[in-house]
This record gives structure tokens, C-alpha cells and sequence, in this order.
């Protein structure tokens, strides 16, 4: 059983951040700073906030936003060196 599965059976698709604090061990306003600031996906729908147990899942298990734009910027970018431009003769 996945995270987010073992997530989704207890909670069902979203969840408070004081349940979040229970499966993570962290006091629930840093869940919700956290939120904020990006690292776990949080939407503000008006003055809640609404958390997915995908969210927490990908977190949980070190998947974060953050991290799979940095790989794919890591592998999109240019190559350095001596291949990067063939020489004509």
C-alpha cells in the first residue's frame, strides 16, 4: 500500500492540516507555513485552505514541486564543455 494510499483510505481526498500534523509529527501551523511558503501543495480557496492527501503523500515521501522542477530544469539544460557546438570544416 502507497502513502497516499494508506492517506486516502484514512482521510479520504483532503484533510485538515491538525491531521496532517498527526501522520507527519509536526505542530499543524507549520503544515499550514509550509502551505505557504510552497514546499507541501495547499490552495487558499478564500480564507481556508485546502490540502490533499496526494499533497502530503508526495511529500511524505520526498516528491515535492520544488524538487521535480529543479530535475527537469537539471536535465533540460544546455550541455557545457567542448561538445557543445560541432565544428564545421
Amino acid at each position: 500500500m502507497t502513502t497516499h494510499e494508506y492517506l486516502l483510505n484514512k482521510y479520504g481526498v483532503t484533510m485538515t492540516f491538525q491531521e496532517a500534523a498527526v501522520e507527519t509529527g509536526l505542530y499543524w501551523q507549520t503544515i499550514r507555513e509550509m502551505g505557504a511558503r510552497g514546499e507541501i501543495q495547499a490552495i487558499k480557496a478564500g480564507r481556508k485552505w485546502v490540502l490533499t492527501t496526494k499533497a502530503l503523500a508526495e511529500y511524505l515521501d520526498g516528491k515535492t514541486q520544488k524538487e521535480q522542477e529543479s530535475i527537469i530544469n537539471i536535465t533540460n539544460a544546455p550541455t557545457r564543455g567542448r561538445n557543445k557546438h560541432k565544428k564545421i570544416v
